[in-house]
């Protein structure tokens, strides 16, 4: 396994000099700085874009994130056309598109679902919503932002007061995507660990697993097995 962020530390650390007792004099707080050569020499070719966000953040934190496994590396805007294509061969989602999960989500037993805290991504176009959940495992969720969350399903009694409406109190089931925290977990505090997707890219649903191995996927027609077991 290649440590890039440790081949990264230690170009940028041998461009000081070593004071007399050998030891590097890098200052303290050094960023990651993408107009230094020893950085762009060690990042892989033609891959640069997929480090501008960590560009001025401290180079100790980011290289040691790296090596960590806790920076994931997503699709880049090519990889995405090319798998919106892949799941809409003919150019256009159905006008039924992601009504299966609408569907089997509402079947979850609300003692389960409320251990999962959720995060419907259902606004926007298909696209845009394929393009949303990249940019969440990739970068994270933005606190500094509203982002809502909700129980992935509630028992019968503590949805009554929701209101009119399947769901009313719970996450958004409508999308193509349902972002979901581990058992317990907040999604704000502690990231996704699940991913529900919905009939509009089930058949590149091996594709996002081969690029996000720390995250599950579950299909929308597979939820209440799924969850029911964890």
């Amino acid at each position: 396994m290649v440590n890039l962020g440790k081949i990264i530390f230690n170009a940028v650390k041998k461009s000081y000099a070593l004071s007399a007792d050998g030891v590097s004099k890098m200052p303290k707080g050094t960023k990651f700085d993408l107009k230094n050569p020893y950085i762009l020499e060690a990042l892989p070719e033609q891959k640069i874009d997929e480090f501008v966000k960590f560009d001025g953040k401290d180079l100790k934190t980011v290289c040691e994130a790296l090596d960590n496994g806790q920076i994931r590396k997503g699709f880049d805007s090519g990889e995405l056309q090319a798998l919106y294509k892949k799941a809409f061969p003919n150019g256009k989602p159905s006008p039924c598109v992601n009504d299966e999960g609408f569907a089997y989500m509402h079947l979850i037993p609300g003692r389960i679902g409320e251990q999962f805290d959720a995060h419907g991504i259902a606004k926007s176009s298909i696209y845009d919503q394929l393009v949303q959940l990249n940019n969440l495992l990739t970068k994270g969720i933005d606190k500094t932002k509203n982002f809502y969350t909700a129980p992935l399903a509630l028992p019968a009694e503590k949805a009554a007061g929701a209101g009119p409406g399947l769901g009313a109190s719970t996450a958004y089931k409508d999308g193509s995507f349902v972002i979901v925290a581990d058992k317990g977990k907040k999604l704000l505090d502690d990231g996704i660990k699940h991913v529900i997707v919905n009939d509009a890219y089930y058949n590149i649903l091996p594709d996002l697993q081969r690029k996000f191995p720390d995250v599950n996927f579950v299909r929308a027609d597979e939820v209440v097995e799924y969850f029911s077991r964890l």
